[in-house]
């Protein structure tokens, strides 16, 4: 009798102990991989039901839903196996929490455990945003398409976090485990059509107490639940061959056109790696790029349509040789391209060279902002004026308007009337994700709400307007929305090409037309994409 007590007793020993063992953590499914179009929580050991009867350790955690920028709680309710919750409105939502579980002693080790989870309804690589609310979710894991590999990126307190241990699981893969680059990305390939469960971990040697325990640090765990498509849907359009960074482009008409712009590996300029290549594409028939008359070779130049026509202002040009000495001066050159007689007119020249800058028409009036003068081994000068001349004109004019900036590689965008100044590096204190709003009735300039992500975001940006909203590309590969009342950006979509120094342009049809530039990750990109943002605000589940 006494063995048989001792061998149910081991038996159940033994049986709990896989149960103490396993580390749990807090899951969100929802989207395609939900089994009911619900919000389900778990509390598991990947993205999946566990246990019910563990769901009452995270009952107290709060669920919230980020649309287009808007956050908005959604009540749990007590399922069969989960904590669930019913999505509100349409259009692409990510659902995240934060839940601090209490503290917990291992060994020698007390700690206090807290946990972020976060996933999305679609999956559609293109709305996989970061919720981008430090405040709310700390610690956020954001996947990216990159080719045929997901690139995960980790934030702590809205900056990358470097050095921090992931671990990926999915059917009928072997675990993966990595860490995140300096960046704070880890890059894999995954499997399609599978639930993939990313869990990150990140330790603060901080000190504290809660509930009367005291405890020596904290454990932090973001979890991410992601389905990859089986493709990803993108425009048929031919590459851009070679590809260029800081370049000039522009829409007129049907075709979209480009001119100039670099060649050669970043921060090495020479007049071989100097684009004269001037193109255009069909876009109602995009079979082929047309080479059109080579132009002058420039970098860091700015392009705009007016009337059918494209207009070309400044840029740089790299007087020495591959392996030279560089001999770098800013160029003051302005001319327009009539498609109707293929021919360029030299319109008046800029008062003094400039490159690095940005170029918008806000009706008749053509506004350069930002840049700099480069003259050989001369010192650098930094514009502190942008310039405006009216179009009707002839010939043109160029009137000063004080800046109350000193910055380059800004893009500049018109947006109720407004000339809007994004980001750019500045003379003193590197980039800069700040914006700036100038008002050609008052004449005078007010600050702008922050580009969202880190400062980095807000050098090599590209922006444009479509009607009365203002959109923004930006490094990341996030496109970003300007809110009506012009207080905020949001992040609204994720590009499949992650890319700087490009341009976005909006087509006649309302969509944007994303074109050259290069990505930190994977060099230039000779891919085009093309997407309506309408479409992936508004289309239902």
């Amino acid at each position: 009798m006494l063995r048989t007590f001792q061998g149910l007793l081991t038996a159940l020993v033994m049986s709990l102990t896989p149960l103490l063992a396993q580390a749990h953590f807090v899951w969100i499914v929802a989207g395609p991989t939900s089994p009911d179009g619900q919000v389900h929580v778990y509390f598991s050991e990947e993205a999946a039901p566990d246990k019910p009867e563990l769901l009452s350790r995270v009952a107290t955690a709060k669920l919230f839903q980020s649309a287009a920028g808007e956050l908005t709680e959604l009540p749990l309710i007590r399922a069969t196996d989960s904590l669930a919750a019913t999505p509100s409105g349409t259009g692409p939502k990510a659902f995240f929490l934060s839940h601090t579980y209490g503290v917990i002693s291992r060994g020698e080790e007390t700690f206090q455990l807290r946990y972020y989870a976060k996933s999305y309804d679609k999956t559609d690589p293109r709305v996989w945003t970061a919720v981008a609310q430090p405040t709310a979710l700390p610690f956020e894991i954001t996947p990216r398409m990159a080719g045929d590999e997901v690139q995960f990126e980790v934030t702590w307190q809205g900056k990358p976090a470097a050095d921090i241990a992931l671990t990926i699981e999915a059917e009928g893969i072997d675990n993966i485990e990595g860490t995140t680059s300096e960046r704070g990305v880890f890059s894999t390939k995954l499997p399609a059509g599978k639930t993939i469960s990313i869990r990150a971990k990140h330790t603060e040697n901080t000190a504290g107490e809660q509930d009367g325990k005291a405890f020596a640090s904290v454990r932090h765990y973001a979890t991410l639940s992601l389905v990859i498509p089986a493709e990803v849907v993108q425009a048929t359009l031919p590459n851009l061959d070679p590809p260029v960074t800081s370049f000039g482009a522009a829409i007129a008409g049907d075709y979209v056109y480009v001119s100039g712009g670099h060649l050669g590996a970043a921060h090495h300029y020479s007049t071989e790696g100097q684009s004269a290549r001037f193109a255009r594409l069909n876009l109602k028939t995009p079979t082929a790029w047309e080479n059109l008359a080579d132009v002058p070779k420039r970098t860091g130049l700015a392009m705009v349509p007016y009337q059918g026509k494209v207009i070309r202002i400044g840029g740089f040009e790299a007087r020495n040789k591959e392996g030279d000495k560089e001999e770098l001066v800013s160029m003051a050159d302005v001319a327009s391209y009539d498609p109707a007689t293929n021919t360029w007119t030299e319109l008046t020249s800029l008062p003094q060279g400039r490159s690095s800058h940005d170029a918008v028409v806000i009706g008749d009036s053509l506004y350069v902002v930002g840049g700099w003068y480069m003259n050989r081994e001369a010192e650098t000068v930094w514009h502190d004026n942008a310039l405006v001349a009216d179009l009707k004109q002839q010939p043109i004019v160029w009137q000063p308007v004080p800046q109350p900036f000193h910055r380059r590689a800004v893009s500049a965008a018109e947006w109720h009337g407004q000339l809007v100044v994004l980001g750019g590096m500045q003379e003193k204190g590197g980039p800069t994700k700040i914006t700036a709003f100038y008002n050609p009735q008052t004449k005078t300039w007010t600050d702008g709400p922050e580009l969202q992500g880190n400062n980095m975001d807000g050098f090599g940006s590209s922006a444009f307007a479509i009607g009365d909203t203002l959109y923004v590309s930006t490094m990341s590969g996030k496109l970003q929305r300007l809110s009506q009342d012009g207080k905020r950006f949001d992040s609204i979509a994720q590009l499949q090409h992650p890319r700087f120094f490009h341009r976005m342009l909006p087509t006649a049809q309302g969509q944007l037309l994303f074109v050259g530039g290069a990505s930190m990750q994977t060099g230039k990109v000779a891919e085009l994409e093309l997407f309506n943002p309408t479409e992936l605000l508004t289309a239902e589940k």
